[in-house]
């Protein structure tokens, strides 16, 4: 058998395996050394790529990776400042939190959607369990999100409310759905699409958080085309490559008032004549964003001081 080489895509990666799609069909394949993971952490390849590929008597041998149009990446737990990232070549990421029963924090939500923004993938917020949140913390969750320019979603997976839309939205994209355990993304992909019968976790009664189910990112096919990729649950994220140009672009309610600034290199920290800090003030910038911005803000300065 001659070889021949083609392109695929990646649908899974763990350790030494992948699964490929193949011209339409799903393929394992064995990585060699130099694409596995390596000591530090890192790994040449995600779910999303599009790789070359030689098909051999033995089964396809990986070539190599077509260049990436955007990433969702974060940077990996502890102290080092390597990359990992979940998923590559994504058409939107949702970012998944909940009002309540794990109530997710703002400044989590944040920094996936700034991890989102600087992988330059759109992004939109579905807010769970609606049902069971007061209308009071429902507006209060709107003004601050809508104020920022993203797209905001209220469903409730139990009672199927907002959820119909959200099955349009994917249709003939790939979407990542990003978020902590046990705000119920495994189960908003099993509403989706019908038959994938993922697992779900609970949230514990004794920590109030979710526990961990899905333990690997993956592509998962929709019936009305497109790819749906679950991800493991996040209690934290990093977002890798932050600088503090590309973190202001992540802000639109904050890059915009700093037109009104009075020096073209403010930071928005405690400057003379900030617009941002005038903002923020009078109430065009909520407190909760603009508290997550700085926080950010100290991140990046710690990175130019590592490199």
């Amino acid at each position: 058998m001659n070889s021949t080489e083609d392109t695929g895509l990646i649908l899974w990666v763990s350790n030494d395996q992948i699964r490929i799609l193949h011209q339409g069909i799903e393929k394992e394949v064995t990585l060699p050394g130099r694409w596995r993971l390596t000591s530090f952490g890192q790994r040449p390849v995600a779910p999303g790529d599009i790789v070359n590929v030689k098909e051999k008597d033995k089964g396809l041998s990986l070539i190599d990776v077509l260049p990436r149009r955007n990433e969702f990446t974060r940077k990996v737990a502890g102290e080092r400042t390597l990359p990992q990232v979940a998923a590559a070549n994504i058409d939107q990421v949702l970012v998944m939190a909940a009002i309540v029963s794990p109530r997710t924090s703002l400044g989590l939500i944040d920094r996936l959607l700034v991890t989102a923004a600087i992988g330059g993938v759109p992004s939109q917020l579905i807010l769970n369990k609606c049902d069971l949140a007061s209308k009071s913390r429902i507006e209060e969750l709107w003004q601050i999100y809508s104020s920022a320019q993203i797209p905001v979603h209220f469903i409730s997976i139990m009672t199927r409310e907002g959820v119909e839309p959200l099955k349009i939205m994917l249709q003939g994209k790939l979407t990542l759905l990003a978020g902590q355990s046990g705000v119920g993304k495994s189960s908003l992909a099993n509403v989706v699409q019908p038959g994938l019968d993922l697992r779900t976790g609970e949230v514990s009664s004794v920590t109030g958080k979710g526990r961990h189910v899905t333990t690997s990112a993956r592509l998962h096919p929709l019936n009305g085309g497109g790819w749906l990729i679950d991800t493991p649950g996040l209690r934290e994220c990093a977002p890798y490559g932050l600088t503090k140009q590309n973190l202001l672009f992540a802000f639109p309610e904050i890059e915009a008032n700093a037109r009104d600034c009075k020096f073209r290199n403010c930071l928005h920290k405690d400057e003379l004549g900030c617009g941002v800090m005038v903002a923020v003030e009078n109430g065009d910038i909520p407190e909760p964003r603009y508290e997550t911005y700085r926080k950010l803000l100290i991140e990046a300065e710690m990175n130019e001081r590592k490199y």
